[in-house]
């Protein structure tokens, strides 16, 4: 899966959250594409049409993305590129967006009265518009407040995210985890890498359990 992530944060150095989401990037070789006001219009076509998915990443401002975004927007999503020479179509769009407000407050009746999906509605509009796959949006809220815990939780979800068909499948998320586990084992040395082996054989033998009861449920919704 080659992925594209655009960010577009007018301050990206000193965002706490989009550092830590360039690690889980990194991690999975994902394409990190910060964006600045300087950009050829060329290239990023070309970018464009060698990602499979494409990912527009930004904090929620005033209910949108930065203004930096719709410049790009404006500028290399020409209707000559997306529309008469189909620069898009067949690939994966998806959203991740930050915010400060909690995940509570974006439903109808509460603070905001409108739903995330509902305010990302133009970005599924263009979607569908470029022949683009329009992925579920990736939410982010109040990442500052989250604990050690709870990030890495998040790490691995956006990871998931990054290189999953979406909506992953619990099967396919735990075939993603063993994969990154093998990957762990093989560049560590030492007790460490023990440690990791250890970890792999408790899940394999869980993952064995799984099985069994998988079977043993088929098994009764046959005999019925």
């Amino acid at each position: 899966m080659r992925t594209l992530i655009i960010v577009a944060h007018p301050e990206l150095a000193s965002s706490g959250t989009q550092q830590f989401l360039r690690r889980g990037a990194e991690l999975v070789a994902a394409d990190w594409q910060p964006l600045s006001t300087d950009f050829n219009v060329a290239t990023e076509q070309v970018k464009l049409r060698a990602a499979e998915r494409i990912i527009w990443q930004f904090p929620l401002y005033w209910y949108s993305a930065p203004a930096i975004l719709k410049a790009w927007q404006d500028q290399v999503l020409t209707s000559k590129f997306v529309l008469h020479e189909q620069g898009l179509a067949g690939k994966e769009l998806g959203i991740v967006v930050t915010t400060d407000t909690k995940a509570s407050d974006y439903q109808s009746g509460a603070a905001e009265q409108f739903t995330l999906a509902e305010l990302l509605r133009p970005y599924q509009a263009l979607a569908n518009k470029a022949g683009l796959h329009w992925l579920p949006p990736f939410v982010i809220n109040q990442f500052r407040y989250q604990t050690e815990s709870q990030q890495q939780a998040l790490l691995i979800a956006y990871q998931q995210y990054l290189t999953l068909p979406q909506p992953a499948t619990f099967t396919q998320r735990q075939h993603w985890f063993a994969q990154q586990l093998q990957q762990m084992i093989t560049n560590a040395t030492g007790e460490r890498k023990t440690q990791l082996v250890l970890v792999e054989q408790q899940l394999a033998a869980k993952q064995d359990e799984l099985e069994e009861l998988r079977w043993t449920i088929e098994q009764m919704r046959g005999d019925d």
